[in-house]
């Protein structure tokens, strides 16, 4: 798409029953729509927004969606490796900057953007917004660890997933949360350890290690995918939960699984035989998943 389409797809976004904030916020999307390779306009444009979007000015849910949108488009026009994954970093950090009263409407619109346009993904550009759920996911689980786990950022971003990504609604596409439950273990990890150098292993080390997994609801933070395996329609997606997370020996090692792994847990908290799971197998006749659409 040229700049001058960009150009007003963005003037089309600005004027579909926008606020002036929104309006003033998608001046510097534009930018970066614009010129999503063009590394020094892209920084500029995203420290404004980034001082922007610090305000403490509160932006209803539909408005961050309208963001979310741009934003998307930015990642879409964006080509080659590293640019993409900058962008995808530059991105995900706006996490950071945002207002702790906006944090979870903003966790919510980049999740409803997602499965509204994810399958309009084409393949050639599918690694790069894996990548972007990925960064975003990382700059999330960051930010409520900087907040020290604030309760009320913490369940916004649970309702979140439980929304729209972990909601085991038919119309979020299954490539949404079987990436999710991929990646989801990796950037728990990445973001509590963070700054502890990976060629430690003494036993300082290990006792850092074991502090940042006391204080972190990990619980919590799983929670939403411990649901979804009991009570998603798809037999692939509980099966895959279970095998490819729950399973995962990062979780047991963190004291979230037993080390057999024949229990979970259960919608409350408290742990449950799989096996009682094993009787409606035979009668499960959903279709197994395909790959991404």
């Amino acid at each position: 798409m040229s700049n001058i389409q960009t150009s007003a797809f963005v003037k089309k976004l600005a004027a579909n029953g926008m606020s002036t904030s929104t309006r003033h916020l998608l001046t510097h999307g534009r930018r970066i729509l614009t010129s999503p390779s063009d590394r020094p306009t892209r920084t500029a444009a995203l420290a404004s927004l980034k001082k922007f979007l610090s305000r403490p000015v509160e932006l209803p849910l539909l408005e961050n969606e309208k963001l979310w949108k741009g934003l998307f488009y930015s990642m879409w026009f964006c080509d080659r490796p590293r640019p993409q994954q900058r962008l995808a970093a530059d991105l995900g950090e706006l996490y950071l900057s945002i207002p702790s009263q906006n944090f979870s409407k903003f966790c919510l619109a980049f999740w409803i953007v997602m499965a509204r346009e994810w399958m309009a993904i084409d393949h050639h550009r599918l690694d790069k917004f894996l990548l972007l759920v990925r960064r975003v996911v990382f700059f999330q689980l960051k930010r409520l660890r900087e907040e020290e786990w604030n309760e009320t950022l913490l369940q916004g971003f649970v309702e979140a997933l439980k929304k729209c990504p972990l909601s085991g609604d038919a119309k979020v596409s299954t490539g949404i949360p079987f990436h999710l439950i991929d990646i989801y273990a990796d950037e728990l990890e990445r973001m509590m350890f963070e700054e502890i150098q990976e060629d430690e292993e003494d036993e300082e080390d290990e006792e850092k290690r074991s502090e940042i997994v006391d204080r972190t609801p990990l619980d919590e933070l799983i929670q939403p995918f411990v649901t979804l395996s009991k009570e998603a329609l798809l037999k692939t997606l509980r099966e895959k939960i279970k095998t490819d997370l729950l399973a995962d020996e990062r979780l047991k090692k963190w004291g979230i699984v037993e080390e057999e792994s024949k229990k979970t847990f259960t919608e409350s908290g408290d742990e449950e035989d799989e096996g009682e799971d094993e009787d409606d197998e035979e009668s499960d006749s959903e279709e197994e998943w395909n790959g991404f659409a």
